[in-house]
């Protein structure tokens, strides 16, 4: 745990100098985005979609505190945490009758946790703005695979799906049909459209940014298949499955349903279960699954 306050909390002149990430907001023109490709049925089809200055405003916000976290997580869960602290040791002070009992060093109170009422009142505020960093974030803390000393954090996916869920609602409701499988292969058809990004681990970007750039890597891919799955058949729980030993931005990155849900598909078994891929290479996840590397299966709802 002290390794975890050491992470979290760096000095409090390094977390003035922090970034304010909730004040970038770009100014930036609506603008639309469209598409030509033919489905696997040969048949010829267009989609433009539309986006707000706000909705750009939001995607570039939310891209740009990703890709700061992942790229300087104890910078950035610092930046929220330490001023909510120090308010906190504020507070806590004013009810601290005995001098010796109140904090005047948070890294030290956090270090020398004792039973005092003033230790106990630091930590519960500490393990609660922590939830909230990461909440704010949307990021998850992981096991780094060198070795806990270094800092490992990773998108929060279940939490930016439900985000961008409603942002891009008329993509779903564009590719939607009775036929499931063939709603989804023309998804697939139309996702082939969009060029391959280098993956990145440190980078992420939100699913408006992937359409107006065009250009996604496989984590950001599944994701938006995702957002457009759950409007095409929303009673089928999807998976965002990645190696275990990947750090920040997983790469790569597949998305799976699963195979009692009659998806047509390739099938993975991954944690004793049966997944149906609908995105990223076949190939490489058997490849991995043959050379016995483990597989994070993350529900994303």
């Amino acid at each position: 745990m002290l390794r975890m306050v050491a992470f979290y909390l760096l000095t409090i002149s390094a977390c003035a100098s922090a970034t304010q990430l909730e004040r970038i907001v770009p100014n930036q023109a609506a603008m639309s985005a469209e598409w030509h490709w033919q489905t696997p049925q040969g048949k010829y089809q267009q989609l433009i979609l539309q986006f707000s200055e706000q909705q750009l405003a939001q995607s570039k916000v939310e891209t740009f505190r990703l890709n700061y976290s992942l790229s300087y997580p104890s910078q950035a869960i610092s930046a929220y945490l330490s001023p909510r602290l120090r308010h906190a040791v504020n507070m806590i002070n004013q009810y601290i009758d005995e001098p010796e009992q109140r904090v005047d060093d948070i890294l030290k109170a956090l270090s020398s946790q004792n039973d005092s009422p003033s230790s106990q009142l630091l930590w519960e505020a500490y393990q609660q703005y922590t939830r909230d960093a990461f909440r704010h974030l949307s990021l998850l803390p992981c096991i780094h695979p060198r070795g806990a000393q270094y800092p490992c954090v990773r998108p929060n996916y279940s939490q930016l799906f439900y985000r961008n869920r409603q942002r891009i609602n008329d993509l779903g409701e564009f590719f939607k049909q009775q036929d499931i499988n063939l709603a989804l292969a023309e998804v697939q058809a139309w996702l082939l459209t969009i060029p391959q990004k280098q993956e990145n681990n440190i980078g992420f970007s939100s699913p408006i940014d992937v359409l107006t750039d065009n250009l996604a890597d496989s984590d950001e891919r599944a994701l938006l298949l995702a957002i457009v799955f759950s409007k095409i058949a929303p009673e089928h729980p999807l998976y965002m499955v990645y190696p275990a030993s990947s750090v920040g931005s997983a790469s790569p990155a597949w998305l799976t349903v699963d195979a009692s849900s009659g998806i047509e598909g390739p099938t993975v078994m991954i944690d004793n279960r049966a997944h149906t891929l609908v995105s990223g290479s076949v190939e490489l996840i058997k490849e991995m699954l043959l050379a016995d590397v483990q597989m994070i299966s993350d529900a994303l709802y």
